[in-house]
């Protein structure tokens, strides 16, 4: 399958739903897009539960449609990014201060999207290591000196 047919099935999805959307194709391996609406409040959700809900059927559906074992990523009015840009900067200070202090710093729950980010971003510093602890909804980084 495509990207196109990936955003086929996102808008029809968006159409059943009767939300009035437009769909970009960001990239097309791996596939992702993005969507802009009037309706982007509802469409996140509180905590970006609901575009991690709609993300998931999209997915579903893509998958059930094609052999395609691939991966279809959303963001919507730009949620994700500057999530992303957020935690990423809350990250780096830890980080700065993990190397002052000497002492392990405590990110707050975040899921596995954000918490891939800032493992993937402080992995470029070589003086601090990342390690994910807790469970479930308990899941966060830890930032230790190395």
């Amino acid at each position: 399958m495509s990207a196109i047919e990936a955003q086929d099935i996102a808008q029809k999805t968006l159409d059943s739903m009767g939300v009035s959307a437009t769909i970009s194709i960001e990239s097309q391996e791996p596939i992702y897009l993005t969507i802009s609406s009037d309706d982007s409040a509802l469409l996140i959700g509180k905590g970006g539960e609901t575009l991690r809900s709609f993300q998931a059927i999209v997915n579903t559906i893509y998958r059930r449609q094609s052999s395609d074992e691939g991966y279809v990523g959303i963001d919507i009015g730009g949620y994700k990014k500057e999530r992303v840009e957020k935690v990423q900067g809350i990250a780096q200070e830890l980080a700065d201060k993990a190397l002052a202090s000497g002492e392990d710093q405590h990110l707050a729950p975040m899921n596995a999207f954000e918490r891939r980010s800032v493992h993937t971003l402080l992995a470029e510093n070589p003086d601090v290591v990342t390690a994910s602890e807790g469970e479930d909804l308990d899941r966060h980084i830890v930032i230790k000196k190395r």
